[in-house]
């Protein structure tokens, strides 16, 4: 017996592993970047002074550790299979024979769907196993009436541990105590007040913002947002069991081997209607791209990006790490058009005072060579992260400050980082460069960015892109992402005044010595009719040709109109002609 129980619940975790490994490999990664977790006495011990300090400090340990591959799915799979356990003990002290397996694992399904949301954090799921772990216990108690008082102790001190699932478990064992008919059941009721009481003074001494925090799972969602009604499934699952348990309590034992077997596929059914609806439900695959590009954009993987982005493109976010992927390896106004773009939004989408977007937003104006909004949107990012900030962002404000020569700063930066267990490396390898002007400017990446500085005092703003692109360019011609984002602007804008000036201000100095493919595909735009323009920005005569080539099969196929756009993409998709034509 002992066998095919250890062998089915080996079964539930590889499945679980294998699914989430597949489903949401990007999902853990990007997780892992909103909660940095710091090795420290006085870190842990403000944590463990909150209620449910101890189930959050373990969530955020945990999640440390997904960064590397495999660890994220099979974390979380663990978790997820100790629920299952945990609920599988509970039933079976309530009705020790059943083979109803399907109330061991509604529960776990129900928590899974909560680990699609990048908003929810593990710390729900080990506050409900800790819940599950102190009803168990309390179940092994076969006095009465020291149940009762280990039932009523239990509840503050969960609370404690784990927050506001306390009141689940207050409310539980009361359930459970009047189900099982025991004498003087109504005793149970003071863990009901006792978990009030908890909540009441939480919210009144400020240890928690809200009563929704202190009673509910909204405590483990991110407290700025409103979570789904998922939330509420696990915990409305449990008392629903602990009843259905104490009904088949009461029906006689199923005989004969035929219903045995139709009863565990009856179930195994049920599980499967359930993640089918569930799953994409609640899934989130619509982000999953997002995280992958993330992914790779963090680790600098630029040609996965590249290849992840080929064909049709309807998401501005996807085109923003394409773009930024493309200025990264030098060559956007080269092979911009080789892809499918779809306006200035694919280079840099507005912000909505987002994690996510604001670190896209930090990404790529690092990459533009602006210091200044790079580290206004990398501390957006590292205060509104979920946990306790963003390590990426914290890296980026290392160094932008080293890049400003606020030393100070980046070395409070660093302390934090260095406090960690992954990021600690990173940041010794960085305190060369504090206090150390020599060192920086030295530096391939912080020594460009510093050169890339205004050479006058300005206030770097979102809205005054234009402005501050050329800046860069002028401070460090040698920076080149700077006038191609500029000129790229301008095109994916069509704004041709825009980039007719750019080119008659910037042409034949350091800044833009010549002019990349699309840059000279867009000079034939401008002016169509005056080859002689186009000598002046020395246009390559195979840009010429196929120009030729392309008004050539334009006006050979203008009278049909529907047909002509699809024509066209095949052979001269690539072109910057194309995209003004026809996009």
């Amino acid at each position: 017996m002992k066998l095919k129980i250890t062998a089915f619940w080996l079964v539930i975790l590889a499945a679980l592993f294998i699914f989430l490994q597949e489903y949401s490999r990007f999902h853990f990664f990007f997780i892992e970047q909103s909660q940095l977790f710091q090795f420290t006495g006085d870190y842990i011990c403000g944590k463990l002074a909150m209620p449910g300090g101890f189930a959050l400090t373990l969530s955020e340990f945990l999640v440390q550790f997904f960064r590397y591959p495999y660890a994220g799915a099979g974390i979380t799979a663990a978790l997820l299979l100790l629920t299952g356990m945990g609920m599988r003990g509970i039933v079976r002290r309530i009705v020790p024979d059943t083979d109803f397996f399907l109330l061991y694992l509604i529960p776990v399904i129900l928590l899974m769907f909560l680990h699609f949301d990048f908003n929810y954090l593990a710390f729900g799921t080990i506050a409900f196993n800790l819940m599950l772990l102190a009803f168990y216990l309390c179940l092994r108690i076969s006095n009465d009436k020291w149940r009762m008082i280990v039932e009523i102790v239990a509840t503050p001190l969960l609370y404690g541990l784990a927050g506001a699932v306390a009141c689940l478990f207050a409310l539980s064992v009361l359930i459970y105590e009047f189900l099982n008919k025991t004498p003087k059941f109504y005793w149970s009721s003071l863990s009901v007040l006792l978990g009030l009481l908890c909540g009441v003074c939480s919210v009144y001494f400020a240890l928690l913002g809200e009563y929704r925090f202190a009673f509910l799972p909204d405590a483990y969602y991110h407290t700025a947002l409103e979570p789904k009604t998922v939330i509420y499934y696990s915990w409305i699952s449990f008392p629903l069991i602990l009843i259905l348990a104490f009904l088949l309590r009461k029906r006689k034992k199923a005989a004969g081997k035929k219903i045995w077997i139709a009863g565990g596929v009856l179930q195994l059914a049920l599980l499967c209607v359930l993640c089918w609806w569930g799953i994409p439900e609640y899934g989130d695959k619509k982000s999953a791209k997002v995280k992958e590009l993330d992914y790779y954009a963090r680790t600098e993987q630029w040609d996965k990006i590249l290849d992840a982005n080929k064909g049709t493109l309807t998401n501005y976010l996807n085109m923003c790490y394409l773009n930024l992927a493309l200025a990264q390896k030098g060559e956007l106004a080269d092979r911009m058009f080789s892809f499918d773009q779809r306006g200035p939004q694919g280079l840099m989408v507005g912000w909505n005072k987002t994690e996510q977007i604001s670190s896209l937003l930090s990404d790529i104006a690092f990459a533009m060579g602006n210091s200044a909004m790079a580290q206004e949107m990398a501390f957006e990012a590292y205060a509104t992260a979920i946990g306790e900030g963003n390590p990426r962002m914290l890296k980026r404000l290392v160094q932008t400050n080293l890049i400003y020569g606020e030393y100070p700063v980046a070395e409070k930066y660093l302390n934090i980082l260095g406090n960690t267990i992954y990021y600690k490396k990173w940041a010794d390898d960085h305190r060369k460069f504090l206090y150390n002007d020599t060192a920086v400017e030295q530096d391939s990446v912080l020594g460009s960015m510093r050169k890339s500085l205004p050479k006058e005092n300005y206030l770097s703003e979102i809205n005054y892109m234009e402005k501050d692109l050329c800046m860069v360019a002028e401070a460090n011609p040698e920076k080149k992402a700077a006038i191609e984002y500029l000129g790229a602007l301008y095109l994916l804008a069509k704004n041709m005044d825009g980039f007719k000036n750019m080119l008659e201000t910037y042409y034949g100095t350091d800044v833009l010595p010549s002019l990349p493919k699309s840059f000279q595909e867009a000079v034939i735009t401008l002016s169509e009719a005056e080859p002689d323009y186009w000598k002046r920005f020395d246009i390559s005569p195979s840009v010429m040709q196929r120009f030729a080539e392309y008004k050539k099969q334009v006006l050979a196929n203008r009278n049909n109109k529907n047909a002509l756009p699809g024509l066209m993409r095949r052979a001269y998709g690539d072109t910057y002609w194309f995209y003004f034509m026809f996009k």
